[in-house]
């Protein structure tokens, strides 16, 4: 059984004869004739009398109007929910996002001081996220990696670092710096599921050259848990170093390498400018309170609140 079938039979049946019918459906009466007889044949009864004023629909018929009414006005009301979701996704800020820190940390704050804008953030890998902007599923990135190209623009949104934190016992302790040649001999712990560190901090130990038997990867809540009584080293990005105090048993080391350090940017469609207006405006005014790490507390406590927030996973 198929929506034009039953779209023709309600035609039949609220028309006063089948010829009526089929010009109303731009149909031969005869292939609306066969299309009934096959509907028929699909539902194993009679739908109509044929007596000599024309067609009368049997018990079993109107059974089937009153169900294909019920049909139509629930595709009535799909349709107008999607043009309304489709009004609405147009309004909204769909923003891409590399970092569950960031995420965490920043997207509710964001979202309730900017109470007019509607925002959808997603957290996820950055060839995803690159892809996803190219086809238009994202208006913007919050991104370490550079997207070059005429249809983006971009803004730096702040320098992360990656330090070495080591027990206050360990000889590193002490130190002001650390280079890459001191990681290679130190046994590892790090989170294995963070994204937006996870595969930065990998990088970082596979560019020290520190064997994988000398790094532990465990779950990120699992880390949370037990990282500062680890006898093992573990990295740490200055970004958590805003929010979270950094516990007393442990020293934090800057890496002083290249890939220790990255720039972190809003990157964005020229054809979403507009839309983004009150975002880069918020940022203008905004960003160096944003990553104080001061005013995160409440949305981070509360993020429900921010009701115009809509988190993907």
């Amino acid at each position: 059984m198929e929506m034009h079938q039953l779209q023709q039979f309600a035609a039949i049946a609220e028309s006063a004869s089948m010829h009526e019918a089929a010009e109303r459906l731009y149909l031969s009466q005869s292939t609306l004739s066969y299309n009934l007889k096959k509907l028929e044949r699909e539902l194993d009864c009679r739908l109509f009398d044929r007596t000599r004023s024309g067609l009368k629909l049997t018990a079993y018929g109107e059974i089937l109007l009153r169900h294909v009414r019920r049909i139509a006005d629930d595709l009535d009301q799909l349709n107008s929910e999607i043009v309304e979701e489709r009004r609405r996704d147009s309004q909204r800020i769909h923003l891409g996002c590399f970092s569950l820190l960031f995420a965490s940390f920043e997207m509710s704050q964001i979202a309730a001081e900017l109470p007019d804008c509607m925002f959808e953030a997603c957290v996820a890998g950055e060839v995803e996220l690159a892809e996803g902007l190219a086809e238009g599923r994202f208006d913007a990135l919050i991104s370490a990696e550079p997207l070059p190209g005429l249809e983006y623009r971009s803004r730096p949104l702040y320098c992360e670092q990656a330090f070495l934190s080591v027990p206050k016992g360990s000889e590193l302790a002490g130190v002001d710096l650390v280079g890459l040649d001191d990681l290679a001999g130190l046994q590892f712990s790090i989170e294995g599921d963070l994204p937006g560190c996870s595969e930065w901090y990998r990088r970082i130990l596979g560019e020290a050259k520190v064997p994988a038997q000398q790094v532990d990867i465990t779950p990120f809540r699992e880390h949370l848990k037990v990282k500062d009584a680890l006898p093992t080293c573990n990295l740490i990005t200055s970004f958590i170093m805003e929010y979270v105090r950094v516990n007393e048993v442990r020293a934090v080391i800057p890496i002083d390498a290249d890939v220790a350090r990255r720039e972190v940017r809003l990157i964005w469609r020229r054809d979403a400018e507009n839309k983004l207006a009150p975002l880069l405006e918020y940022l203008d005014e905004s960003l160096e309170r944003l990553l104080s790490g001061n005013t995160f507390i409440p949305y981070f406590l509360f993020p429900e609140d921010a009701e115009n927030l809509i988190m993907r996973a």
